[in-house]
């Protein structure tokens, strides 16, 4: 029998009612505005980013609306700030102000408190996943706080002619976009401490094709740094990965870099600054302010490079790096197991197997003399305490 329209009402109604009070009692979404610097593509941004949702996630017990926009350029091409400004309001227009904002690398912290006053000025502003370089300038605010790190470029050069003694020349790889130029300003100063020993050639104003062919002949004592891309100098935009691909396959020196997360694609290793680690702690500052804590009351030392370096054995056998350079304490991943390592299992097995072969011949020969009740020869009562022995050790 059917439900009728007033039976179906008094339903829906009762539902209403009893369900009212528990949907009322679930807690809002906190709304994060995060400022990306860079589209996808850059690899540690990217990695930084998924961990800190994640992480965020673990540490907030109300629910977290991550609303996520991009303010560089794609290649040259970018919107003016005025206009990506104005589309940041007009995206909370409807769905009131953020709770807080989160900006990820150095691009988007200057975005962010160069245009402080139009962009929630009330609202903390978490800066996070930014080289203190890009904060010394103007000291944090009121409502401000930072996430930052303590990038050591000249630390990575010393780790190299540890390794590689004998190199001349460090071929730095940066993209040609207003961060390139900012990080060959930065380290060409911080460099000049390796004087002669060292001649540094900088990528910035070279497209990806021609650093690749300038990469597959360097000359011999050489060693390539990536620092980061994004752009060459044509404009084209290209993923990390697909840069280090292509530089992995052509060039013909050894690559270094300082960030955890290009170890595996490449790169032979350091010291390198952990994206786990700066995630976490950029969580852990979100949660707090969230929680109510006062952002300019979270003072948080800039993060530095692991102490413990971590190197690829496959880049090590590579360019004929021993391991004996290696600083004590170092963390080599990705070795190949040797024979013994990989089959030793199957070689044990087999082994078990053939040395029970002339065992269980020697039971089978005992139990059939002893059923036959066959004579032995007169040669064996000579041997006999051997034999009995023998047959006493194989039953």
């Amino acid at each position: 029998m059917g439900y009728t329209r007033f039976q179906c009402a008094a339903a829906l109604t009762a539902w209403l009612v009893l369900s009212g009070p528990a949907l009322a009692a679930q807690p809002q979404a906190q709304q994060i505005l995060v400022l990306q610097s860079f589209h996808r593509g850059s690899l540690p941004v990217d990695y930084f980013t998924g961990n800190f949702r994640v992480d965020l996630d673990q540490r907030t017990e109300t629910p977290v609306n991550v609303i996520q926009i991009v303010i560089g350029p794609t290649g040259f091409v970018g919107a003016p700030d005025q206009a990506v400004v104005d589309y940041i309001r007009s995206t909370f227009a409807d769905r009131g102000k953020p709770d807080l904002i989160v900006t990820v690398a150095g691009p988007a912290a200057v975005f962010a408190r160069k245009h402080r006053q139009e962009l929630f000025p009330e609202i903390p502003l978490l800066l996070a996943s930014v080289d203190q370089r890009f904060l010394r300038d103007t000291p944090l605010g009121e409502n401000e706080t930072a996430v930052a790190v303590a990038n050591d470029f000249p630390g990575l050069i010393d780790d190299i002619l540890r390794l590689l003694p004998q190199t001349r020349q460090v071929f730095m790889v940066m993209g040609s976009g207003p961060l390139g130029q900012f990080w060959r300003r930065e380290l060409e100063a911080q460099f000049k401490h390796f004087g002669e020993r060292l001649t540094f050639i900088w990528s910035n104003d070279l497209s990806l094709p021609e650093i690749l062919r300038r990469c597959a002949s360097l000359p011999r004592d050489s060693a390539i740094i990536y620092i980061a891309f994004g752009t060459d100098a044509q404009g084209g935009a290209y993923a990390d990965e697909r840069v280090l691909a292509d530089l992995h396959a052509t060039a013909n020196a050894p690559i270094f870099s300082s960030l955890s997360p290009f170890l595996g694609l490449g790169i032979v290793g350091a010291r390198l600054m952990s994206m786990d680690e700066l995630s976490r702690s950029a969580a852990d500052v979100a949660a707090r302010i969230l929680n109510g804590t006062p952002p300019e009351s979270i003072v948080v030392p800039p993060q530095q490079p692991s102490p413990q370096p971590i190197f690829d054995w496959r880049e090590l056998q590579r360019w004929e790096i021993p391991e004996s350079r290696l600083p004590a304490g170092s963390v080599v991943r990705y070795r190949t197991p040797s024979l013994w390592s990989a089959y030793r299992r199957t070689v044990l097995s087999a082994a078990g197997a053939i040395a029970a072969v002339p065992r269980a011949a020697a039971r089978r020969l005992a139990f059939s003399v002893r059923r036959a009740g066959v004579a032995l020869p007169r040669w064996c009562a000579t041997s006999r305490p051997n034999w009995d022995a023998s047959i006493t050790a194989c039953c």
